[in-house]
């Protein structure tokens, strides 16, 4: 049986609401407000869909009739966004399916989503390869990264503190911040020309009311090692939280709100990339 520290919170969908709050929303509608509205019959991959906040954003704004593909890693994610579609009667299907393996025919969407995850997708260049297969001749593509996470150096802190330098980073907290340059290469080595990637960055927060609770679902959730959970973090469990609630206090990007409120300022960055449409023999 994997151990897990006796203090650990277990995943459930709703932590992830917890941890990201409105932060990834709002970046998926300045997204939106980039791009053309949808039209009837339009085909879109919700792609590393996560909880599904592509998924329900798009919805929200009341598109017309469409299609939506939801897919992730995760089984649970996927779970989570295949109840959220049915509750809700949207025209979404799920799968569970790897970004770097998907299984759809080529130029089947006329939009693909791919929301804050290139950075932890390990091969970039495959999985953009597979987001410009999968997308039609005039389609769009729009990846999106944090460029700017302070948390991270909060938990990457408490990681030295509990563990030591000389192993590894957990693998959700990367040593090498991924930023523009590193979207553009992927998008552009995946097949997408240079000319047809626009960048834009927007600044999003993140409203923590009780940092313990968020620092205790953040070291649950993004903590564990590529060799899973020692004996050690249990016995240090609460050192890490009080150092990660120390530097969440102290460390830059974070500021109180009118009601005292622990505020985490994030930078994402947003890439519109267009697939250009095939030339005609004899054009």
């Amino acid at each position: 049986m994997v151990f897990q520290p006796k203090q650990i919170t277990h995943y459930q969908a709703k932590h992830l609401i917890e941890l990201q709050g409105n932060v990834s929303e709002a970046a998926i509608e300045y997204c939106l407000s980039q791009l053309p509205p949808f039209s009837e019959g339009d085909v879109i991959h919700d792609n590393a869909c996560g909880s599904g906040a592509v998924t329900e954003t798009i919805m929200n704004s009341k598109p017309p009739p469409i299609q939506i593909y939801d897919t992730d890693i995760n089984p649970q994610f996927v779970q989570g966004c295949a109840e959220l579609a049915k509750k809700n009667d949207w025209p979404v299907s799920t799968a569970v399916m790897s970004a770097l393996e998907l299984t759809f025919p080529d130029d089947m969407f006329t939009h693909s989503f791919t929301t804050f995850a290139f950075h932890c997708l390990g091969d970039h260049t495959k999985a953009a390869e597979q987001v410009y297969r999968t997308l039609k001749p005039g389609g769009t593509a729009v990846a999106s990264i944090w460029i700017s996470m302070p948390h991270v150096d909060a938990l990457q802190h408490a990681h030295w503190l509990t563990r030591g330098k000389e192993g590894p980073m957990p693998a959700l907290l990367p040593l090498e911040s991924y930023q523009e340059k590193d979207l553009r290469g992927a998008l552009e080595s995946g097949g997408f020309k240079a000319e047809h990637i626009a960048c834009s960055t927007k600044e999003c927060n993140l409203t923590m009311p009780d940092v313990k609770r968020w620092a205790q679902l953040a070291w649950s959730y993004l903590g564990t090692l590529p060799t899973g959970w020692s004996q050690n973090d249990e016995d240090k469990w609460e050192e890490a939280l009080a150092d990660i609630v120390e530097q969440i206090s102290s460390g830059d990007g974070f500021n109180k709100n009118e009601k005292g409120e622990t505020v985490m300022t994030m930078v994402a960055c947003i890439a519109i990339a267009k697939k250009i449409g095939r030339i005609a023999v004899g054009d």
